[in-house]
């Protein structure tokens, strides 16, 4: 076993290499002692204070550059909802058998508001991640699994069965991955989406123009429905397009593919993080995201698209005339996203569930 120790982090400040007490261990792992050196990195700041947690936030990766992209993220959700933050870096196909262990602590107003503890396992030293998860674990407390893979295998499952909630982002992987999310919702899994986060202007904005007051006749009349994406059928677009089919239950709806996203990659900038210029901006449209929604509801029709950082909504057809009405898109700040998806901290979004398992019966129309 090696120790490094350096400074503790002071509140607000990300983490650097020097910021962090760590070890590293050559076959099993020593719970005791990353236990002690949490305790060194609370006592190195002054007086210990109170330690506040909410919940454990479990975060789960494959390679250490994905966690690097979303570390600003669950950093800054950690510091709205005080935890510890549990990060599995597994990497099986390395060489040898290690576990590195980096802890850290975050202070607020004198108490301790974030506990970080990173542990990368190379080749067999993988296989003692999950004990190690189970005994580092804050007793009594919710767990939040941030799941930072595909949507899918063995090891999600497990993660599903010990959390109270599962946050995955299904705007990663190819929309028919949404099968095997739907899977394990019927079967009752907690399972939350950044994807679904993305959308929330858009069903705000939807609903919105529906409940101006002399636009409401026209909700009992809906009839079809149209996603247009960017450059390509992505997981976002099957998501809204899902949410309408299960809120309108006889409606026609159908997934296109529109004009040429304003970036190649269909999550530009780090997803749930920083914003492609480095300011606070909404995202650049990315390659599979929604451009266009429209719903008809004869002989009105409404029109919801995507101008740069504004989304507008137009009606046309209505007995009083033309109708315009425009929605800034947030900025894309780290851990928006998860921080929206944190507020509910165990079991299901019944709305997200049912879009998803209507999203699911629009796949083979996405792929053809």
């Amino acid at each position: 076993m090696s120790l490094s120790i350096g400074e503790p982090i002071s509140g607000g400040q990300a983490a650097r290499g020097w910021d962090e007490m760590s070890t590293r261990f050559d076959g099993g792992i020593d719970l005791g002692k990353i236990r002690a050196l949490l305790q060194q990195a609370k006592d190195r700041g002054g007086s210990p204070g109170e330690t506040i947690s909410a919940f454990n936030l479990v975060a789960i990766y494959f390679s250490p550059a994905a966690y690097e992209r979303a570390q600003a993220a669950l950093e800054a959700a950690g510091r709205l909802h005080p935890s510890r933050l549990l990060v599995l870096i597994a990497e099986p196909h390395a060489e040898g058998e290690s576990v590195a262990a980096r802890v850290s602590v975050v202070r607020s107003g004198g108490a301790v508001s974030l506990e970080r503890i990173v542990l990368t396992a190379q080749g067999g030293g993988v296989r003692h991640l999950e004990s190690a998860l189970l005994g580092l674990l804050v007793p009594d407390l919710p767990v939040v699994v941030v799941w930072g893979g595909r949507p899918e295998g063995a090891l999600l499952r497990r993660a599903v069965d010990m959390a109270d909630r599962v946050i995955i982002d299904s705007g990663t992987r190819p929309p028919q991955a949404l099968a095997d999310v739907g899977a394990m919702l019927a079967r009752g899994a907690p399972i939350g989406d950044l994807a679904w986060a993305r959308i929330f202007p858009w069903m705000s904005l939807a609903a919105e123009v529906l409940d101006v007051p002399n636009l409401r006749e026209h909700r009992g009349k809906l009839k079809s429905a149209r996603v247009i994406c960017a450059g390509g059928i992505g997981s976002e677009g099957v998501l809204l397009a899902g949410w309408f089919a299960s809120r309108v239950k006889k409606a026609r709806v159908e997934l296109v593919t529109g004009r040429e996203p304003e970036m190649d990659s269909a999550m530009p900038g780090a997803g749930d993080g920083t914003s492609i210029t480095g300011l606070p901006s909404a995202t650049p449209l990315g390659k599979g995201q929604i451009a266009v929604f429209e719903f008809t509801a004869p002989p009105a029709s409404f029109t919801l698209r995507r101008e740069k950082s504004v989304l507008v909504a137009e009606v046309r057809g209505d007995d009083d005339g033309e109708i315009l009405h425009r929605l800034r898109l947030p900025p894309e700040t780290p851990g928006r996203l998860l921080g929206l998806e944190l507020k509910l901290l165990a079991g299901q979004d019944e709305l997200y569930a049912a879009a998803v398992q209507a999203a699911v019966k629009l796949l083979p129309q996405s792929g053809s």
